[in-house]
């Protein structure tokens, strides 16, 4: 499959799925190898098509430059449809969480998607949840997310909602967020008083900007992520150590994945770096955690799939 990738678009995907420099110890302990398949190659065909459409992508870059003139570039897609991404297939989904299909019971079940944009990505995890929750600061995006059948939560107050969860995901939401503590102590309430796992997954190195800001009209988080170093190597590591640790998670593994974006005149389709961490959060004393390995974890709860 990557050989295909290759030929058909010459994207050099080799380290898609594997980081381009040596892990520490601990990053290496706790990866997951996954691979491309054939709904990663069916959106690239799909992303080409559009990129290699004159007409249409006339008609995009002049409505793209009239309604920017109004409205943010987020707002924007959300009113077009424009740049749709994709970062798993339901299948890479599955095998990340340990899901047997055959027996996987999707009725009972709730997952909340922080920051959901368009739902694209939502979208991958709507077979394993029958009851989806989503939050969205861009207005044009939760009409995309409602006009979809889910349920849109207030996207400050998530947080406070009575709803139990079997599954909490932030994807590419932490670098963009306004208040990355405020929000990982939020995600450690809500997914430990709901005793479920959390995915975050944001593009590494870490690249803070933030787009819709509460607090006033500046790109700068409160407080920038403690990471260190300038590979995605390095990243991995401090995000486990320096960043969900003191955080009161654990890492139980983690999956490099390409976070892709359909293309324009220019590219077939854009890809970026993305770490995705699976977290378990862990009991809090006196404002202390001591995490457990991820091998404890397995032999305490037999698999992952047993805590969703």
């Amino acid at each position: 499959m990557t050989s295909q990738l290759e030929r058909t678009y010459g994207l050099r995907s080799k380290y898609w799925y594997l980081p381009e420099t040596s892990l520490s110890s601990t990053a290496q302990e706790l990866f997951f190898k996954s691979s491309p398949d054939n709904e990663t190659q069916q959106f690239l065909d799909e992303s080409n098509s559009i990129s290699s459409n004159y007409f249409w992508q006339t008609v995009r870059n002049i409505g793209v430059m009239i309604l920017s003139t109004i409205y943010s570039k987020t707002d924007i897609n959300g009113i077009t449809g424009f740049g749709n991404m994709f970062l798993f297939s339901e299948s890479q989904f599955a095998s990340f969480l340990e899901i047997d299909r055959q027996s996987w019971t999707s009725a009972d079940k709730n997952v909340l998607d922080l920051g959901a944009g368009n739902g694209d990505i939502t979208a991958h995890m709507h077979s394993f949840f029958n009851n989806v929750y989503a939050t969205e600061l861009s207005p044009k995006m939760r009409n995309r997310l409602v006009s979809k059948g889910y349920t849109v939560l207030d996207a400050l107050e998530w947080a406070n909602t009575d709803v139990k969860f079997n599954l909490i995901t932030a994807f590419n939401l932490l670098d963009r967020h306004y208040s990355p503590g405020a929000l990982l102590q939020d995600l450690w309430k809500v997914s430990h008083r709901s005793n479920c796992l959390v995915i975050v997954s944001l593009v590494l190195p870490v690249s803070h900007y933030v787009e819709f800001n509460p607090n006033g009209t500046g790109t700068r988080p409160d407080k920038f992520l403690n990471v260190q170093g300038r590979t995605y190597a390095d990243h991995v590591h401090h995000m486990i150590v320096n960043v969900f640790k003191p955080a009161n998670f654990e890492v139980v593994k983690w999956t490099r994945l390409p976070y892709l974006c359909e293309g324009d005149m220019n590219n077939s389709a854009y890809y970026l770096p993305d770490a995705v961490f699976l977290l378990k959060s862990l009991n809090k004393d006196d404002g202390s955690a001591s995490p457990r390995t991820a091998t404890e974890t397995e032999s305490n709860s037999g698999s992952v799939h047993n805590e969703l």
